[in-house]
């Protein structure tokens, strides 16, 4: 029989002892390590989003960008006032020298169609190319007419005046002429045609350009016969031509071309 002795019996206690206090102590490190962890974690997400909000301050800086545009456009009206130039450039004018006859073409051949009397006014819109007439809108007309610049005292240097190409008033009740022929005998061109149904004022007028030997150069005629000759020479380097009309109180026909000889 074998006898235990203490010394044994002292270590068996002592092993046990220390197998069952072993145990707790792993459970209590891993949970105080996860607290810490955990909470550490916390603060630092919290820390992050606080400074998110201090960005948002950088919009208000947009609404000053929309104020420059305006104030760099506001200097552009002073450009505005430039178009008050034009109303200083007005139409010359014409005073009559007394009682003046405006016709209806630059030539005493024309008929008369206004007159003016003495310190009237017309407004002034060109000239012939010699400059000896003008052309003027009498102040009591919407029509234009032809003074004599003899007649009249205008408001500006009319060779500063544009030339004006006119045309006759064509009343379409005044009939045309008719047999119209021309021959020529030398220098010579006589130009003929019948007579036209009597009326008031009855007359032809004969616009033609003929040659001086050197030039060309427009000559009017007006006549009541049903024949008219006027000098033609050779020498120049266009045509002569010419155009005959009737004319009576109503106003003139179309023209009719005359076959130049």
């Amino acid at each position: 029989m074998k006898v235990i002795r203490p010394l044994a019996i002292f270590s068996l206690i002592v092993l046990a002892g220390c197998a069952t206090a072993t145990p707790p102590a792993p459970t209590i490190t891993p949970t105080s390590v996860l607290a810490t962890a955990t909470f550490t974690q916390t603060a630092t997400i919290t820390s992050t989003y606080t400074p998110t909000p201090t960005v948002t301050p950088t919009p208000t800086q947009t609404p000053t960008a929309t104020l420059t545009p305006t104030q760099t456009d506001t200097p552009t009206p002073t450009d505005t006032p430039t178009p008050s130039i034009t109303p200083t450039e007005e139409t010359p004018t014409v005073t009559a020298n007394g009682n003046v006859n405006c016709r209806y073409g630059p030539n005493k051949a024309y008929m008369y169609a206004w007159g003016l009397s003495e310190g009237d006014t017309a407004l002034l819109y060109g000239r012939n190319y010699a400059g000896t007439w003008l052309w003027v809108q009498p102040h009591d007309t919407d029509w234009k007419c032809w003074v004599a610049a003899s007649t009249v005292t205008a408001s500006v240097d009319t060779d500063s005046l544009q030339v004006a190409y006119f045309q006759l008033y064509v009343n379409p009740s005044v009939p045309l002429p008719t047999g119209v022929g021309a021959s020529r005998s030398n220098d010579n061109v006589t130009i003929s045609w019948n007579a036209a149904p009597p009326a008031v004022g009855l007359g032809y007028l004969i616009e033609a350009r003929v040659c001086t030997g050197t030039y060309l150069i427009d000559v009017v005629y007006s006549t009541s016969n049903t024949a008219f000759t006027l000098n033609d020479k050779d020498g120049c380097s266009g045509d002569s031509r010419g155009q005959l009309r009737v004319f009576n109180k109503l106003g003139y026909s179309s023209p009719v071309t005359i076959s130049w000889p």
